[in-house]
């Protein structure tokens, strides 16, 4: 399944523009990353990829139900190279993503593998089923 951007061509345009006239991009770029979004039993995973980020560029925000990931791909143009194409994504990227009161956001975890980003967001305590036990009356 392919994601629909509607302003990706858009973009593309004003790059080749920029590239042709010689004029460079105006302000940092920000990029929304792919992310894929999961539950099961024990809650929400979300995996954003993030190719070639350090993960020590890497942020994490939870508060007043959003998780919010910011990172970072700076482009370090190097002397004496002759660019003929570059389509990695460079600059900033951010997402975020609203969520339930039924996830406990005070409890996310993070890991980072393979430039994909982990977050696992458990199910907030209220919501878990809880086995009752039965009493028996003589």
């Amino acid at each position: 399944m392919m994601r629909f951007d509607p302003f990706k061509e858009l973009e593309e345009l004003q790059e080749r523009l920029a590239r042709a006239l010689g004029t460079p991009q105006q302000g940092p770029r920000v990029f929304a990353p792919p992310v894929d979004i999961l539950e099961d039993e024990a809650g929400l995973h979300v995996l954003v990829y993030l190719p070639g980020v350090e993960p020590e560029k890497v942020e994490v925000v939870a508060e007043e139900g959003v998780l919010a990931v910011k990172a970072e791909r700076p482009f370090e143009k190097k002397e004496g190279v002759a660019y003929h194409r570059l389509e990695g994504p460079y600059g900033t990227f951010a997402r975020s993503f609203n969520i339930p009161s039924t996830y406990d956001l005070s409890k996310v975890e993070a890991r980072f593998r393979h430039g994909v980003l982990h977050l696992t967001v458990p199910k907030a305590e209220a919501t878990r089923p809880k086995r009752i036990q039965v009493q028996v009356e003589g």
